[in-house]
């Protein structure tokens, strides 16, 4: 049977929706209101009806009407009167009657938001986990408490231990020792120190490893994890466990550092020159920094602390924000591994992928407990290069070409096309030569020269995270590299170059902190071998255990070439004729590189450039500058503040 069709209703015919009176006490409510338009960066008034009133307090999340659609925002306050003139709106409806958003939180996302050239609720969506309808019962790890121990912290000042019961609010740079746990000494600061405690490591494998040397420290306090291990529910409910003030020790990846910790009196950023506290979605904050600008705000202590201090953190040291936190020279002579490198390159046994030096590094430290071998690139061969004429082998689409597996078939690492019949564009030539090893072909390498040896490869695809206890050999990429329960006896670094040989200004910056950072997993009488010519400065660093004068020295290089952190730099790409009229407007006052092609034809890129004393300028001018450009329904701009590579 046909169904009858309903009848039509006029526009003019709907009845207009009754909005009830507005609220006794306060019905004007300031809304932070989502519009997903970028100069739309403000707060909007909207009136409370009567029913909602006892709900719509600041903080809440609501619903409003916004431009003839329905937007998300936050309540920010109450008033008595508005300066609106005009009808006002009303509220449509609180989504979640638990204050999320704080008043320490929106303040630091303000300055985010201004910090890094972006509209607040870019950053509040970080800050603010998913609101779910069921709430899970969250128990927070706790361990009985015990005594400090004194053997762990004898080595420091103690007038840093001082400070820190006394409650004071200090900024340091801290280096630990090599072959030692940081997380141990961590958790005795934890011990000394009162009220809340917030905790960033690098990634997820960091928070279980940090989570379990404070279990087994006896803290006695509450602590709770954050990292994207969870689930958007396990997120939520922990984050209102921390709202409710439950949790007095915090154990999370970048996103916590926006988490409402109640009583705040120390942030410790671990590692802090690691790539994983830079965001990689707009507006590309950077972890560090909102840390420094959120203990400016709360006033509470900081703690950056790093195996090889970043040229960031060595700038706030020599202006004297940050004070050094380390034990005595002498102390670090005694617990820094031997270092092997080499010295003459033309020499027999120091020729090869794999010198002479490094296999007899190998076979000695196999003899005493287990080996790491690591090498910077994955897959089997990663390049390939033209036997006579050295050129890279590329494909008819530019690509590289590379062997993918040990199959040995070459393919081009862009379009996998496969290639059968190569021949080179500049000398005609037919044959290759590998010119970037990856960790399976490395694999089967060492596992053909130690027969009978067990060889456990870890990688970002496969990673190992329990500890290494028997003697055995690891291979492993950077940022994959396990931890040893006695220590490594050896390590050695294949092709080190690579990292010095990147095509960015913080090459040296990065190869200098891995190095540091994967040597302090020796043990204490380990060797590690570099395959770098022992004159390299960051060798000799490495020799010294100095790390801060490398970093010093490379700084003072950046004054004089005017590049970052001395110089604020800000990466713009945006269309071709849009770019090149902003670069036109620009350079009245500051720095303009010129423009650069991207991954998209279409697009192009240009660095901006400023003084210190000018940065917050520069910044504040691109935002105006976008701001009109939205305003005006032109293409947005993609904006990088302090990109971590240029």
């Amino acid at each position: 049977m046909a169904q009858i069709p309903k009848a039509l209703t006029l526009v003019r015919q709907r009845a207009p929706k009754i909005q009830g009176k507005p609220a006794s006490n306060s019905p004007v409510a300031r809304v932070l209101v989502d519009t997903g338009v970028f100069h739309l960066d403000q707060e909007f008034d909207f009136l409370v009806p009567e029913e909602l009133s006892e709900q719509a307090i600041p903080g809440v999340s609501v619903r409003v009407p916004f431009n003839g659609r329905k937007c998300e925002g936050y309540i920010v306050g109450r008033a008595n009167s508005s300066a609106h003139v005009g009808r006002m709106q009303y509220i449509d409806k609180v989504n979640n009657e638990t204050p999320l958003l704080t008043a320490s939180i929106l303040n630091l996302s303000r300055a985010v938001a201004r910090k890094y050239a972006s509209n607040i609720m870019d950053v509040l969506r970080f800050a603010i986990p998913v609101s779910m309808s069921s709430v899970k019962k969250v128990v927070c790890s706790y361990s009985d408490q015990r005594s400090i121990n004194k053997d762990l912290i004898k080595d420091y000042p103690q007038s840093y231990f001082d400070s820190l019961q006394n409650g004071e609010a200090s900024h340091v740079i801290w280096t630990p020792l090599p072959t030692t746990e940081p997380f141990e000494l961590l958790a005795e600061i934890c011990k000394i120190r009162s009220g809340g405690v917030l905790v960033l490591v690098p990634d997820a494998k960091s928070v279980e490893r940090c989570l379990k040397v404070f279990m087994g420290s006896g803290i006695g306090k509450n602590i709770l994890t954050w990292s994207s291990e969870l689930t958007k529910s396990q997120r939520y409910s922990n984050y209102l466990e921390i709202l409710n003030g439950s949790a007095q020790i915090v154990i999370g990846v970048r996103g916590a550092i926006f988490l409402p910790i109640q009583a705040l009196s120390l942030i410790v950023v671990w590692d802090e020159g690691n790539d994983n506290f830079s965001e990689i979605r707009s507006p590309g904050w950077h972890a560090r920094e909102v840390a420094i600008e959120r203990t400016r705000q709360d006033g509470c202590a900081l703690i950056l602390g790093s195996f090889s201090p970043s040229l960031v953190a060595t700038r706030y040291l020599l202006s004297g924000w940050l004070k050094p936190l380390h034990p005595p020279r002498e102390v670090f002579r005694e617990f820094s591994p031997k270092f092997i490198g080499i010295s003459e390159l033309s020499s027999p046994d120091q020729r090869g992928r794999i010198s002479t030096k490094a296999w007899k590094t190998i076979q000695k430290g196999l003899q005493s407990g287990p080996v790491l071998i690591q090498v910077p690139l994955r897959g089997y061969i990663r390049s390939l290069v033209c036997q006579t004429c050295a050129n890279h082998a590329r494909c008819q689409c530019g690509g590289k070409l590379i062997i993918a597996s040990v199959k040995k078939n070459v393919v081009c690492g862009l379009c996998g096309v496969f290639q059968s019949d190569w021949q080179c564009h500049y000398c005609a030539g037919k044959t290759f030569r590998h010119s970037g090893i990856g960790d399976e072909r490395t694999l089967e390498e060492i596992g053909k020269a130690f027969p009978g040896t067990t060889i456990r490869s870890s990688n970002q695809a496969s990673m190992i995270l329990d500890e290494i206890r028997d003697s055995c050999i690891v291979l492993a990429t950077p940022g994959s590299e396990p931890r040893a329960r006695n220590g490594y006896s050896a390590i050695i670094f294949l092709d080190s170059r690579v990292f010095l040989e990147r095509a960015t200004v913080n090459a040296e910056e990065q190869a200098r902190l891995n190095w540091f950072s994967v040597s302090a997993l020796a043990s204490l009488n380990g060797e590690v071998f570099l395959d770098v010519v022992s004159t390299d400065p960051n060798f000799q660093a490495l020799l010294r255990w100095d790390p801060w004068h490398s970093a010093t020295r490379d700084l003072l290089e950046r004054s004089d070439l005017q590049l970052p952190p001395q110089f604020k730099a800000i990466s713009v790409i945006g269309p071709h004729a849009d770019i090149h009229s902003m670069a036109l407007e620009f350079s009245k006052k500051y720095l303009i590189s010129s423009l650069q092609s991207t991954d998209d034809v279409y697009l192009s890129k240009i660095i901006l450039r400023a003084s210190d004393q000018h940065g917050q300028g520069l910044v504040d001018d691109l935002l105006n500058y976008c701001r009109i450009r939205s305003a005006h329904g032109l293409t947005a701009l993609k904006v990088r503040v302090d990109p971590i590579e240029l």
